[in-house]
């Protein structure tokens, strides 16, 4: 009898931290793919915080997208797999040539993100079929797809006014 009731205050004690533990982390529902983008809503201990678009690439080579509930933008890269490292980033779109540059953080051994992003920057790349960019410090240059932004970007503004 004893046994058992130690059966039970161990498994409910390894349950009540695997419930603290899992409500702890942010979790993703993935909404479909739309203009080649794989669009997700991100939730943090079941608040909305952002809604995101990734590209699909090989071995995490995929770039992100990120619109915050906070009106933030960023786009996360691969990275080039070296931690506490900074880099600037110059992007250029095509067919248009338009050129930004941005200071990005490494704040993973494998992603750089962006500061947050100017409408002129997402003006410019809504409308654009790719996007290279280029990490001169460590001699990278890497070319995107972005497929079909307006597609993407329609659903990113239903994702995000779904959430308002």
């Amino acid at each position: 009898m004893i046994g058992r009731w130690w059966g039970f205050l161990v498994l409910g004690s390894m349950a009540a931290a695997f419930g603290l533990a899992a409500s702890a982390t942010a979790q993703t529902k993935k909404l479909g793919i739309f203009g080649g983008w794989e669009i997700s809503m991100v939730y943090d201990k079941g608040k909305f915080v952002r809604c995101v678009a990734d590209t699909k690439g090989p071995d995490n080579e995929g770039l992100r997208m990120s619109f915050g509930d906070d009106g933030r933008r960023q786009f996360i890269l691969p990275g080039p797999g070296t931690a506490s490292a900074k880099d600037e980033a110059v992007i250029v779109f095509r067919p248009s040539g338009k050129r930004f540059t941005f200071p990005m953080a490494q704040r993973s051994p494998d992603r750089l993100w962006s500061p947050a992003l100017e409408n002129s920057f997402t003006d410019v790349f809504f409308e654009s079929k790719r996007m290279e960019v280029q990490l001169p410090a460590r001699n990278v240059t890497r070319s995107f797809d972005l497929g079909d932004p307006d597609a993407m970007s329609a659903r990113i503004d239903g994702c995000m006014t779904s959430q308002q």
